[in-house]
Order: structure tokens, then C-alpha cells, then sequence
């Protein structure tokens, strides 16, 4: 599938070491020949070596060597055949049939041939209810999908009574507490609860002493206050009764139910639903799979990885967990993974590839510091790197003689908020504070430019004439937080129960502001103390910083999206969305995401698309900040320049043809 990813900005130094022929796991291949390059990446890797879970675009420069797509994006960000073919029949009752028709006579590096049987496995991998990796195929307009995922062919009867179920029972205005606890339990209250029942809350304050504020201390009197059970207990009520406004209950109880009926119809008859009726083998190399209703990009949305069923093994429906936590992965593409240690991966040829064998032997992704990437450049400690634009840079390289390609990047710069934890009101609020213009400006020069809604511009649907949603304003800002019930106490924030107004934020900015967006984020920290409220930065290493935005205790972070292809916002926006780390869960905006796939008239859609975009500004689920170039450079003293992409473009870079990549005779 062409998927976008998550990428980090420019990360803390670290020591250099190579890593010798091989690896820790993975297929012990010997090189077909002693050349190696090396290509360094500017952040850690997440360590995601399966293709199912994989998002983390430096874990993903991997992936693309090692497994094929049926199809490929060319220069014209156009879906055009590789491994295979995908045709596309629209029917008269408006439903699409989609033919993914594969190669033949390629093979896994495992030895076993790539057949049709693989692409149809994996895609009952990711419509399994036990999976939790991106792309699930419960989101895809396949006919019969939602059968098999709740394993009942009249499930719709049972998914409306859970929707009004929820409805009565988990909205805001009817929650009971002990449904609050269940919810409070599972969550540690949004990641606010710590464990420690003595422990500080944030200012200097205890839980006691929240609850002596919240007007719980006669509670607090006939409680053991050093039991976390008993603690905990009397923190969720407060909040229960004076915040649940903050909670998304609603969202949470429903989603569970959901699951649980699915995973409660697998244990009373595992094989109730066998099959989904929509997808259909037609011989070894060919299936079809039918769209119950029109999607612009299916076709992208089916031209997934081949992963090998032999492998991998074979599907037990309700249980997924092995398959998808394998972490040696084996493909079918130009290279094979040997292993990963001290932040340096191996790859080495596969002779087999069914575009040729590739030229050189072994390959190896380098985390190297973005500050050191044109000094690693022109010593010949890695072949290819990506440099951050900026005219010094550019300047550097030219003195230095490395070659370089300067092309716009097809993703965005954004400040992501988790809208469980950050209620909207205090949303808008911090987004008034964010001033992004001499941030962006001060980093890039003129090589970056302030977006207004969070698409990258290198698409047709993204809208020109859009104007700033949020102007930079300390005085709308303290509106807002007034909205959400704050107000200015001997110089604190606080709301009603006295709590000051705290929200947290990370940034992968090496340890020492190095990102365009920190100056920003240093001044809205600044504001927010000006006005009595806290912002706290963490500039963390970019693994660190993903894993507390997967988890929920970023409140908000700073990140680019990358490979961003088209205008499909459905994972990051959508209620079912594999990327949707903003808890954000709407039945408008999802009615929107739908209709923009719908829509074939280009510009029907642009308007479609920027009525959504204005719809999650004032959600505040992405903040726009930046559109910026990147620079792609290379040690033109090791590699044959004439085997390189010539014109690189944000669709197509070297990663494409890194097999081709030779070095000087």
C-alpha cells in the first residue's frame, strides 16, 4: 500500500561504528560481491522490521528494499505496474472491481514462489479483529469484510444496538461512575495517573492535595492515601464528577464493544464466517477484489507489500499477535535483511530479484546526526544522505564538491494534539500561541514556507487560497482558555478546582533545539507562563518521542509526515484510522473522508477537501507549520553518479532504483 510516514527532524549525536558482514536475526546471506554502501539516516530507527506494523520512514527506507509492491508510484505520482497489475472495472450499481494480477516466476527470498495465495493472505491478516497494525481492512469498502471481522453475517443489527447502547450509557451526560472506572482503569485516566498515590502531579502538588482542592477531603480522611487502588479510586471520581467533559468516553466504551463482540463471536464459532465475500481467487497469479462503493485511490489502497504466507504462517482468525511481531523479515525485493545493532542495518543483495540482480553487495542505513551528514559526506563515511535545506548547506556542499538534489519534500512539518487528554477550547487556545513565521523562517531562509491546512502542497487538492485559521494572538488565546473554564488566579491558569493549566509537548530536536519548529515552541512556552499556565517542551530522541505519541502521554508532538501521495486524510483523520493518534473520533468528519473518496471531479473534490481541512483546523487535530525542500546528497568520489535517478522528483528518488546504484570503476 502507499503509505505515508512519520518522520522525524534532525536527532542528537551519536557515536559512529560499522557494523561487520551480518547481522543479529534475519537470513545469513554471503554478499555477491565486496562492494557495500552506506546511507545515512538522520534519526533512530523504531526498530519496526515487519511490514504489517512498519510507519517510521527511516524504518521504512529498509522495508522498501526488502519487499516489492504489486505497484509503484512513477514521477508523475501515477500507479503504475511493478510485481504486478491492478485494472479497475466500475460497475453500473456503482460498485468497483479491482484485478491484482501478480508477475510470474518471482520468488521469497525464502525460496518459495510469490503467488496470488500471498497477496490474499495478507489481506485477511489485516482484516482480522486481533490486528493492530496500520491499514485495517475493517476501514476498506470491501464487500463481506465487516462479516468476517465480526464473524456474524448479520452482524448490522447487533452494531446498531452497540452504537445506542453507547450512546445511552457512555456519553458525558450519563456515564455512571462505575462505567467511569472501568474506562479510568484502562486508561490511567488519559496517562494522567502515575501509579504513585504520594507521587507530585505537576507544581510542587500531591494527590491529596488535588483532592483537598477538588473538595474530596472528607474522601481523602477515610481513605488508606498511600494504597494506589485506593487513591486511584478517588481521583477518577473527582474527575468523574467535576471533568468528565475531558474524557472520551463515548469513543472508547464503543470501539471496545465492538472488538469485544468480534473476538466473543471467534470463541463461539471460530469459522461462522470462513471468508470475505468480496475477495476472490481466480488462479495462482490472479484475484479480484470487489469495493462496494467508489474509491479514488483504491487501487493505491490495495497495491500492498507481498509478504510470504510460507514464512510468516498460516492465519488463526482472532489471533494475529505471531505474525505480525516477527521481527526478521523476508520479502521478495532487491535486498535481504541481515540484521540490525548499534543503530546500523544490513542488507545484502538478492540475486534473484525480478528487475536484475543488484549492483552492489551489501547495504547498510547509518543513523548519522543531521549536523554531521555533509562532513560524513565528504570524508567517504557514507555514500548518500539527506540534508536538511538551508542556503548554508547548499553553500558547503558546493565548496566541498558533493552532488546533491534539491526538490520539494511531498509531506508537511505539523503539531499533532492527542484531543483525549487536550480539551478543544484549551486546543484552540495553544494553537493562538503558536507563532510560526519566524520560527520557520529562521531555520530554512526562503528554502521553507508557512502552510495554512495540513496537506503538503505538492498535491492539486490542496487549497491555495486558504488564510490563517488561528492568527498569533495572547489575547485570543486567553479567551479560549477561559471558554474551557480557566481563569487567572494570583497569576495562575487554573480552572475551577484550582488546577493550573498544564499541557505537554515533544519534539525530536536532538537534545538542543536543533528543528524548525522549536523557536516556536519556546515561545508559546514563554507566552503560556506570561499568562500563568505551563507548557512543557521534551526534546527527545524521535523513538522516544513516537512511542509517546503511540501511547498517549504527548499531550501533543512535533513531526512531519513524508510520502504523502495523495489527499486521502482517512488514517490520520478518520475513527478507525491506523495513524489516527489524535483520538479523534467523528461521525461528520468521517461522512466527510468518505464523500472525498467518492468524488471523481477533480474540482468538486478540491472543495470537498478543503471544507474537511477547515473542519479539522477548528478540531485542531493538526497544526500546519511548515512545507519545506529537502536535499538528497552523495560521495561522488565512491558512486558512479550516472547510475543515480537524474531527475529526482518528490514521487521518485533514489530509493527507486537503489538497485541500479553502482559504484565508480
Amino acid at each position: 500500500m502507499i503509505r505515508k510516514y512519520f518522520l522525524a527532524a534532525l536527532s542528537a549525536a551519536l557515536c559512529v561504528t560499522y557494523l561487520s558482514c551480518g547481522g543479529e536475526q534475519g537470513q545469513m546471506i554471503k554478499p555477491i560481491n565486496e562492494k557495500i554502501i552506506i546511507i545515512g539516516v538522520p534519526a533512530n530507527f523504531e526498530e519496526k522490521w515487519n511490514p504489517f506494523i512498519a510507519e517510521n520512514a527511516y524504518d521504512m527506507q529498509v522495508m522498501q528494499q526488502i519487499f516489492t509492491e504489486v505497484c509503484k508510484l512513477n514521477e508523475n505520482n501515477e500507479l503504475v505496474p511493478h510485481a504486478g497489475n491492478i485494472s479497475i472495472q466500475q460497475n453500473s450499481d456503482k460498485t468497483v472491481l479491482y484485478t491484482i494480477t501478480l508477475n510470474e516466476g518471482m520468488r521469497f527470498t525464502n525460496g518459495e514462489p510469490v503467488t496470488i495465495d500471498d497477496f490474499i493472505w495478507g489481506l485477511y491478516v489485516r482484516a482480522d479483529p486481533s490486528y493492530t497494525g496500520l491499514s485495517p481492512l475493517i476501514t476498506f469498502p470491501i464487500d463481506g469484510v465487516e462479516s468476517y471481522y465480526y464473524n456474524d453475517k448479520d452482524y448490522a443489527p447487533k452494531i446498531a444496538s452497540i452504537e445506542q447502547n453507547a450512546k445511552e450509557h457512555y456519553s458525558l451526560e450519563n456515564i455512571s461512575l462505575e462505567d467511569f472506572l472501568v474506562y479510568a482503569k484502562a486508561t490511567n485516566l488519559d496517562g494522567w495517573w502515575n501509579g504513585d498515590p504520594s507521587g507530585d502531579i505537576g507544581d510542587g502538588k500531591t494527590w491529596s492535595e488535588y483532592a483537598q482542592k477538588e473538595g474530596f477531603g472528607d474522601k481523602l480522611s477515610r481513605i488508606d492515601a498511600a494504597s494506589a487502588d485506593e487513591m486511584f479510586n478517588l481521583i477518577a471520581e473527582i474527575e468523574w464528577k467535576n471533568y468528565r467533559e475531558n474524557y472520551s468516553t463515548h469513543t472508547w466504551f464503543l470501539a471496545k464493544d465492538k472488538k469485544e463482540y468480534a473476538l466473543q463471536n471467534l470463541q463461539n464459532d471460530i469459522n461462522a464466517v470462513k471468508k470475505i465475500s468480496g475477495i476472490n481467487k481466480i488462479d495462482d497469479y490472479t484475484c479480484t477484489v470487489l469495493f462496494n462503493k467508489i474509491n479514488i485511490y483504491g487501487d493505491r489502497m490495495l497495491s500492498f507489500s507481498l509478504i510470504p504466507k510460507s514464512y510468516y504462517g498460516e492465519i488463526t482468525k482472532g489471533d494475529v499477535s505471531k505474525i505480525i511481531s516477527n521481527m526478521e523479515p523476508v520479502g521478495s525485493g532487491p535486498y535481504i535483511f541481515q540484521g540490525h545493532s548499534n543503530n546500523i542495518v544490513t542488507c545484502v543483495a538478492n540475486k534473484d530479484f525480478f528487475l536484475g540482480t543488484p549492483k552492489i553487495g551489501t547495504v547498510r542505513w547509518q543513523f548519522i546526526p543531521s549536523s554531521e551528514t555533509i562532513s560524513s559526506l565528504a570524508s567517504g563515511a557514507i555514500d548518500i544522505g539527506e540534508v536538511t535545506a538551508s542556503h548554508s548547506n547548499i553553500a558547503e556542499m558546493e565548496k566541498l564538491g558533493i552532488r546533491y538534489d534539491l526538490v520539494d519534500m511531498n509531506g508537511f512539518g505539523y503539531v499533532g494534539m492527542n484531543t483525549e487528554r487536550v480539551p478543544l477550547y484549551v486546543r484552540k487556545g495553544l494553537w493562538c500561541l503558536f507563532n510560526r513565521a519566524p520560527s520557520v523562517e529562521g531555520y530554512f531562509g526562503n528554502l521553507a514556507k508557512v502552510i495554512e491546512r495540513p496537506m503538503t502542497t505538492t498535491l492539486v487538492e490542496y487549497p491555495e487560497d486558504s488564510t490563517q485559521y488561528y492568527p498569533y494572538s495572547k489575547d485570543e488565546a486567553l479567551k479560549y482558555f477561559k471558554m474551557a473554564g480557566y481563569s487567572q488566579v494570583n497569576g495562575k491558569l487554573v480552572n475551577k478546582g484550582g488546577k493550573q493549566l498544564m499541557i505537554n509537548t515533544y519534539i525530536g530536536a536532538s537534545g538542543d533545539g536543533d528543528h524548525p519548529s522549536f523557536a516556536m515552541l519556546v515561545q508559546t512556552a514563554e507566552d503560556m507562563r506570561s499568562i500563568g499556565a505551563e507548557f512543557q517542551i521534551h526534546d527527545v530522541p524521535f523513538n522516544v518521542l513516537q512511542g509517546a505519541m503511540n501511547d498517549g502521554t504527548a499531550d501533543s508532538w512535533t513531526m512531519a509526515w513524508g510520502n504523502v501521495n495523495d489527499c486521502d486524510k482517512k488514517e490520520q483523520f478518520g475513527s478507525d484510522g491506523g495513524q489516527n493518534r489524535y483520538k479523534f473520533k467523528d461521525a461528520k468528519m468521517d461522512a466527510m473522508l468518505d464523500t472525498i473518496m467518492e468524488t471523481i471531479d477533480l474540482d468538486k473534490r478540491r472543495m470537498l477537501v478543503s471544507q474537511m481541512l477547515d473542519y479539522a483546523m477548528d478540531q485542531c487535530l493538526e497544526f500546519p507549520v511548515y512545507q519545506r525542500k529537502t536535499i538528497f546528497a552523495y560521495n561522488i568520489k565512491n558512486l558512479d553518479t550516472n547510475t543515480i535517478v537524474k531527475a529526482v522528483v518528490p514521487y521518485y528518488t533514489y530509493e527507486e532504483e537503489l538497485w541500479k546504484v553502482d559504484l565508480q570503476k
